[in-house]
């Protein structure tokens, strides 16, 4: 499947995604799976079926960008809807039924010009199962929602958090591999704490997209490691990673 990863923070906004691909759980070589939108100021990762109509996301995805931009006025709210309705209306339902998860982030313009970032999140799974953390239920029409400024930074948690130098993450990809990203981000973090709260170490926090970027990475290729010793029939997810850092724009809302 895959491992894709968004964080948000002050410093701006990182799409980050493993890239091997497989084919009826076998290898199936290597693909692209982070793509900026050109557009705004953003980017989207995918994870789940490659293909639409059977044309590889590789093709796929960069002219459905494209088109959108041809539009009037174009936005992320805008470019959300437009993929949701030509994954809807485009996917053969062999490829609906494998599912297909995307992150579509970047910053956008409210009303008087400030701008925010936004975590669009296009799928067509209904649910993760409690007990296995598979998805389940793939739809044949997919859905739509804004999970970052409209939702969960609505919250006091979620504020403070960033606030005091955090991030908000979002992830999604093959249960197991992303099942283990987020117990080892939960680890990796505390370890971090520690060694940054050390009275006689000067190691900090990162103060920079380039180096909140390399946490990721580290985080990304942590997992990728993981599957080069496992039993499973393909390395689900592994290669290079791919990575994109969003800076915020001018006139850009701190969070």
């Amino acid at each position: 499947m895959t491992l894709i990863s968004t964080v948000i923070s002050n410093l701006g906004i990182i799409q980050a995604s493993d890239s091997n691909l497989t084919s009826e759980r076998n290898a199936a070589g290597t693909g692209r799976k982070v793509f900026r939108l050109g557009f705004a100021h953003g980017a989207l990762s995918i994870a789940g079926c490659y293909s639409v109509d059977s044309r590889s996301m590789q093709l796929w995805m960069p002219n459905c960008i494209q088109a959108y931009r041809r539009t009037n006025g174009p936005t992320l709210e805008g470019f959300a809807a437009y993929l949701r309705q030509r994954l809807s209306s485009e996917m053969t339902a062999d490829e609906r039924r494998n599912g297909s998860l995307i992150h579509v982030a970047g910053y956008a313009t409210d009303s008087v010009g400030e701008k925010h970032p936004e975590m669009w999140f296009v799928r067509n799974f209904d649910r993760i199962d409690e007990s296995t953390g598979e998805y389940r239920d793939p739809n044949d029409q997919f859905e739509v929602s804004e999970d970052f400024w409209n939702r969960d930074y609505l919250t006091s948690a979620t504020r403070s958090a960033v606030r005091a130098g955090g991030s908000q993450r979002y992830f999604n990809g093959f249960p197991p591999g992303r099942i283990a990203f987020h117990g080892l981000t939960q680890l990796l973090g505390a370890f971090f704490r520690q060694v940054w709260d050390h009275p006689n170490w000067q190691f900090r926090p990162p103060r920079t997209l380039d180096e909140l970027a390399s946490f990721v990475k580290l985080e990304m290729y942590s997992v990728t490691t993981i599957f080069r010793s496992s039993d499973y029939s393909a390395p689900f997810i592994g290669g290079a990673i791919q990575l994109v850092k969003i800076a915020p724009p001018a006139g850009t809302v701190t969070l």
